[in-house]
């Protein structure tokens, strides 16, 4: 069966293939957190939906096909969302084998605003975020590291399922939270998930979360930013184009937050 090239912004090759019948996908040269996962913590992540795990050849994996993508305002209209990264979060489980280490270096600040161009304001305001970055991965509850839309589904009987496990890892919940926000998002975008998410985890108060908003979408910027310059993909400028425009009224509405 040919198979069909799925993968987006990730470094493993991804398909739709064919496994015993079924359809799944075939993650090829996955990374060893991505394999650990399958194997070894998705069965302990109870009440998180996660695709079944079908067979390992080497370095690849053949996981459960989701049919059914989901739009952010779909998944945030999903009263399951929250809950399953909720349950994540609050999870007594600890991973036997190496998970992602997440962190928000200077030298990855720098490299990305060379790119990027930004007003010396803005330059300055993104560095200052950086310097206190470390608040948001010195936290002990487990995250997924990649809960942006495109890593969502469902199956046809309608359960919601997370299927991006690459950067599964520990941190702030905000991590979690911050791609379920459309775009930059301001104050208020802010603290209506942050509200939203304490009825399931109420570990965290919403005001240190929004805190934490801040600061992982700003990372996240600096992230993709030099994720699409060393991978030379085809739509960096767009997104380039579009921090460009946007970052600096951003700042001035979510700045107080800090």
């Amino acid at each position: 069966m040919k198979s069909q090239e799925l993968s987006r912004m990730g470094s493993a090759l991804v398909s739709l293939e064919e496994y015993e019948g079924v359809q799944c996908i075939k993650k090829q040269n996955v990374s060893p957190v991505e394999m650990g996962f399958y194997q070894f913590a998705a069965e302990q992540l109870v009440g998180v939906n996660t695709p079944k795990l079908f067979k390992i050849d080497g370095s690849n994996l053949f996981i459960e096909y989701i049919p059914n993508k989901i739009t952010l305002d779909e998944l945030n209209n999903n009263i399951g969302t929250l809950e399953q990264l909720a349950l994540i979060h609050k999870s007594h489980y600890r991973p036997s084998f190496t998970v992602k280490e997440h962190s928000w270096s200077l030298d990855a600040t720098e490299l990305a605003l060379e790119t990027l161009k930004f007003p010396k304001v803005v330059q300055d305001f993104i560095l200052s975020i950086q310097s206190r970055s470390a608040e948001l991965f010195k936290h002990s509850g487990l995250i997924s590291g990649d809960s942006n839309d495109g890593n969502w589904g469902t199956r046809n009987n309608g359960e919601l399922v997370l299927f991006d496990w690459e950067r599964f890892g520990f941190g702030s919940p905000a991590i979690d939270l911050a791609p379920l926000v459309q775009g930059l998002g301001d104050s208020q975008d802010y603290q209506s998930i942050a509200e939203k998410y304490v009825s399931f985890n109420s570990k965290f108060s919403s005001k240190l979360l929004e805190k934490h908003l801040v600061i992982a979408k700003t990372w996240i910027l600096i992230e993709v930013t030099n994720i699409l310059t060393s991978r030379n993909k085809l739509d960096a400028s767009i997104y380039m184009n579009w921090y460009r425009a946007n970052v600096p009224t951003w700042i001035e509405s979510v700045g107080k937050i800090l």
